[in-house]
């Protein structure tokens, strides 16, 4: 095959770069949030929360993943508007996936207190055992 006939395979590799995440990781989410049986009367199983937060996880991964991938064979192949593209779509998928990490750390339950302390108390006669004394 001559030089002037062979077939670059980069924009088809971007081409599905895109496409998996403009379409795979919404369908994703999707599955994510609707992993919950409606026939349970929206209870979920441990199962399910397990299932929906594995799906979750997967989906803010490729969010990122994909188009990181496709700013890196851009900046290889030395192309702009690939590495534009895929520059605007890792900066999106970064600030949503940032701002569901952080509002879900936000919304998790304080801990409990715990009644570990124990009062030390010094008796005459004997040793000071008290932490610091």
């Amino acid at each position: 095959m001559k030089p002037d006939q062979r077939v670059d395979w980069l924009p088809l590799v971007w081409t599905l770069l895109f496409c998996a995440w403009l379409f795979g990781v919404p369908w994703l989410m999707l599955q994510s949030v609707f992993s919950v049986p409606l026939s349970t009367g929206g209870v979920a199983s441990a199962a399910d929360l397990a299932q929906r937060d594995t799906l979750a996880r997967w989906a803010a991964t490729a969010a990122v993943t994909l188009p990181l991938v496709g700013v890196l064979l851009a900046a290889i192949a030395r192309r702009k508007a690939p590495a534009i593209i895929f520059g605007i779509a890792l900066l999106l998928s970064t600030v949503v996936v940032g701002y569901g990490l952080a509002n879900e750390a936000r919304h998790q339950p304080t801990p409990a207190p715990t009644n570990d302390h124990t009062i030390c108390q010094e008796h005459s006669g004997g040793d000071n055992e008290c932490p610091g004394g």
